[in-house]
């Protein structure tokens, strides 16, 4: 089990690297009218639900993986994260979570509707030994010298960038928002081949937590969901297993097990309420239908 330190990131970030300012508790982060500081806490204050909405656009919270640190690709398969906690009190003092490759911190944020993101208090960290953890050390400094963010929005994902007072990105983080496909779908097509209803293939896929079941027309099947964050609108199902019942039409059940360990992405179509899995090529696999579960309960 990790022990916890109460012993501040900023202090280990002085200790390996000499003459790093020290990230210490700030009382005034900022002072724009759009969003007051109270001088005793720090914290920064909403005057409408609509500057809370200009401040985070309902982005911002939730996890980012860590993609750049400095000028830093960041590769493999164990990526650090930040999380923007989404039960914040104050929705312009976000509770942070992060693994920087080797330990796990925490403290606080402050943002502003224009883009301004501070530390108001120190980070704390786990104090784990890490002889391969090349991103730590950035990332620790990252979190100290913050002074704004911005937000691009890049098909279905999202780039975050934390900023110096230069302008300069410290960490770009990555964001899949594929939360359009969460949910009960019908598929009604398999590559060249219609599906029709009445042979009840059905998934439901549950995004949040990283899984799927559904059934292949016959059997029930289960599996997990795998995020590729070097890749746009990634969805990958891993880890299928299915029952084994003997089915009157195996050969459709094959393909459609076939193409769904084939599927690398996922993309709205055309028509509301559907959505097309395809291939590493982009080439369309599986045509999806939102199952209307009100009406299939009547």
């Amino acid at each position: 089990m990790k022990n916890i330190s109460l012993i501040a990131m900023t202090v280990l970030a002085a200790a390996a690297l000499a003459g790093c300012s020290t990230m210490s508790k700030v009382t005034g982060v900022f002072t724009k009218k759009t969003a007051p500081v109270v001088a005793s806490s720090g914290e920064v204050m909403t005057e409408t639900p609509e500057e809370t909405e200009l401040a985070i656009n309902g982005v911002l919270y939730g996890e980012w993986t860590v993609a750049q640190v400095g000028e830093q690709t960041v590769s493999g398969d164990d990526r650090p994260y930040v999380i923007f906690d989404t039960t914040a009190v104050n929705p312009f003092v976000l509770k942070v979570y992060a693994n920087n490759g080797c330990n796990v911190l925490n403290g606080q944020m402050a943002v502003t509707p224009h883009g301004e993101m501070k530390p108001v208090a120190d980070f704390l960290s786990t104090m784990k030994f890490c002889a391969d953890a090349p991103y730590e050390m950035g990332i620790n400094l990252a979190f100290a010298q913050v002074n704004s963010f911005n937000i691009e929005k890049i098909a279905q994902d999202y780039l975050l960038y934390m900023k110096d007072k230069s302008g300069n990105p410290l960490l770009i983080l990555r964001k899949s928002d594929i939360s359009f496909i969460n949910g009960a779908w019908s598929v009604v097509r398999i590559e060249n081949q219609e599906v029709a209803d009445s042979a009840g293939i059905q998934m439901v896929i549950d995004v949040p937590e990283m899984r799927v079941h559904g059934n292949t027309g016959c059997n029930i099947l289960n599996g997990s969901l795998f995020i590729d964050p070097d890749k746009q609108n990634s969805i990958q199902f891993v880890k299928l297993a299915t029952t084994r019942m003997m089915c009157e039409d195996a050969e459709r059940e094959q393909h459609f097990l076939v193409a769904l360990e084939q599927v690398e992405t996922v993309v709205p179509a055309d028509k509301d309420n559907e959505a097309i899995l395809k291939d590493s090529q982009g080439q369309p696999l599986i045509w999806l239908k939102r199952l209307d579960l009100k009406n299939m309960n009547r």
